[in-house]
């Protein structure tokens, strides 16, 4: 008699288990996403890379080309040329010369500055985008601005093209603005404004140029 009450147990409860899990339901619908949990707050800034702060010692120039594109896509493109080289290299980069004429004192200028890190041979390792002025200012004559740049112009829509141009005997009256030189500080300050016509830059289109100079230079000794 014990043994089939205990047989009858086992019976009922594994019954039970059949029946729970044949009647067991589908998943149901996940539901809503919470809402999102507060920005964190932004990490510190890392450090300056190793020789950042010596490249960008001199200054640097900030230009805005706008044209058209030879595809006739209107561009409105801001770069900063914000590197130069360093030790003996900056010498031919950021350069200066003052002395004496007939008609009174005159200053000679070279400055060009790169893009991007650089090194000062233009091999496959540096930078083959800056921008570069030369020019003599006198103080009584009319002076004349050469401008040499090379860059490429990179749009939203993943395309490019390169201004490799010269523009040469650019009048300096005409196109530089708020000039100034400060011989104890070696701070060379100017606004630069040129209107390229359409035969004469690699666009085929009008072409505007304007600059930001905010430099120091190297001043060369003379030797009597």
């Amino acid at each position: 008699m014990k043994q089939l009450l205990k047989f009858g147990l086992v019976f009922t409860i594994v019954t039970s288990v059949l029946l729970l899990t044949a009647c067991e339901g589908e998943d149901g619908e996940p539901g809503a996403a919470g809402p999102q949990g507060e920005k964190g707050d932004t990490g510190d800034a890392g450090e300056d890379g190793i020789g950042f702060d010596e490249a960008v010692q001199y200054g640097n120039i900030v230009v805005q080309f706008k044209g058209t594109r030879t595809d006739n896509v209107a561009f409105n493109k801001t770069i900063d040329f914000k590197f130069s080289p360093t030790g003996p290299d900056a010498a031919y980069y950021s350069y200066a010369s003052l002395y004496q004429t007939e008609g009174g004192p005159a200053a000679e200028y070279r400055i060009q500055r790169f893009n991007s890190a650089v090194v000062s041979d233009y091999s496959e390792g540096g930078s083959n985008s800056y921008i570069n002025f030369q020019f003599t200012k006198y103080e009584e004559d009319e002076s004349y601005v050469n401008l040499n740049l090379n860059v490429a112009i990179v749009s939203d829509d993943m395309k490019f093209f390169s201004l490799w141009d010269d523009f040469s005997e650019i009048t300096f009256s005409e196109s530089v603005s708020e000039y100034s030189f400060n011989s104890v500080t070696s701070e060379l300050k100017f606004k630069f404004h040129l209107i390229v016509p359409e035969d004469s830059n690699s666009t085929g289109h009008e072409l505007e140029i304007t600059a930001d100079v905010n430099t120091k230079v190297l001043q060369y000794i003379y030797v009597d």
